[in-house]
């Protein structure tokens, strides 16, 4: 069983409100990865994300590429949990964006599906029940409203440990 302690959980913007330049976007990887790799070594062993197009899914593939690393001297087991608001969340994605869910959730160590069918406020308890099973968040906000903000304010209020990789 996963300890609140232990676990970290993103929230963060769709892909149309990321960097758009490359650069931009890799040098959020690198932060990224820096952030992931500094919550390992803290003790961090769980990561849930949101399963959504955009920031969860670039979260949830850096997590994958992370577990591929073994530091002989200090190797840690991690877990990847996907936690999917509603069962067809990706039918109305872009092909793109839905092969790369599929290819993640492939992955995952585990998959949490909340609700079969979408239902009003299955995203806010989606972005709850990561929150709730945290202690930290690694983020993407920019400010603006929507269920970032949700989630971010959520995570203020349950007091979990918040790092928000947006720059302006």
């Amino acid at each position: 069983m996963q300890k609140k302690e232990n676990a970290l959980c993103f929230s963060g913007h769709r892909s149309e409100k990321l960097p758009q330049s490359k650069e931009q976007i890799e040098k959020l990887k690198v932060r990224l990865w820096e952030e992931i790799d500094e919550a390992i070594a803290n003790g961090a062993n769980t990561f849930y994300f949101g399963a959504c197009y955009g920031f969860d899914l670039l979260c949830a593939d850096t997590v994958l590429k992370r577990k591929k690393v073994i530091k002989p001297n200090d190797p840690k087991a991690i877990t990847l949990i996907a936690v999917i608001p509603f069962e067809e969340q990706a039918k109305n994605w872009n092909e793109a964006n839905r092969d790369k869910y599929y290819d993640i959730l492939e992955q995952c160590d585990e998959e949490l599906m909340l609700n079969t069918y979408y239902r009003p406020g299955c995203y806010n308890q989606r972005n709850r029940y990561m929150v709730d099973h945290s202690s930290k968040m690694i983020c993407y906000y920019d400010g603006s409203k929507g269920g970032t903000a949700y989630t971010v304010k959520y995570a203020e209020q349950k007091n979990l440990q918040i790092t928000n990789l947006y720059e302006n």
